[in-house]
């Protein structure tokens, strides 16, 4: 079948399948959910919302003191690649990247307007007919792979009414250099609806 395939579907469904090959043998069906996020490494299998994902990286976000995951997940079914960050309060919180938008498209108008509603602590965008509020915007050290220096950036934060969606402006670079922005758009995912297939990590 795959001889059959266009070149670049070709690519899609070997890197597919080369990820299924090397899904190691999975977690009992009866523990799968028994299992955390916080438990699963690079090389870890996970599902929700009807996809399977392999792990191929976590890189940390670090922010006064405190450091969180990102999970850099390949997707078995699209060949799509997508983040999911968790972090630990009085329980975990798992957020899944949703889409990468631009300034027009959430209503900044410039960098410059960007850091007035930081300045004032207060603003709004606007996204597919939902209206997100400032909520915070720090600077924030990021680690490919969790190692190295950390490479500093400043996040800009916009939360939706009930705080599940949030817009996450990202400002890499400097003045001398030069800026460059990502718009993110992150969901709340609970994080008791991920099947977690094999820890990864040795599975230890």
């Amino acid at each position: 079948m795959a001889s059959l395939l266009k070149p670049s579907e070709r690519v899609s469904y070997d890197r597919r399948f080369a990820a299924v090959r090397a899904m190691p043998v999975p977690i009992p069906p009866g523990e799968r959910f028994r299992v955390g996020i916080d438990r699963v490494g690079v090389g870890g299998y996970i599902r929700f919302e009807g996809n399977t994902f392999a792990v191929q990286r976590i890189n940390t976000y670090e922010r006064q003191g405190a450091q969180w995951p990102e999970l850099e997940l390949f997707c078995l079914e699209d060949d799509s690649t997508r983040y999911l960050e968790w972090e630990r309060e009085d329980e975990i919180s798992v957020y899944l990247s949703r889409d990468k938008l631009d300034f027009a498209t959430v209503g900044i108008r410039s960098a410059e307007h960007l850091r007035k509603m930081a300045d004032a602590q207060d603003g709004s965008l606007r996204h597919a007919g939902e209206t997100f509020r400032y909520h915070e915007d720090s600077q924030v050290g990021f680690r490919r792979d969790g190692t190295g220096e950390p490479t500093p950036f400043r996040q800009y934060l916009f939360a939706s009414r009930q705080k599940r969606r949030f817009l996450c402006v990202e400002e890499w670079g400097n003045h001398r250099d030069g800026f460059e922005h990502n718009v993110i758009l992150s969901e709340y995912l609970d994080p008791s609806s991920i099947e977690v297939l094999a820890k990864g990590d040795g599975d230890g």
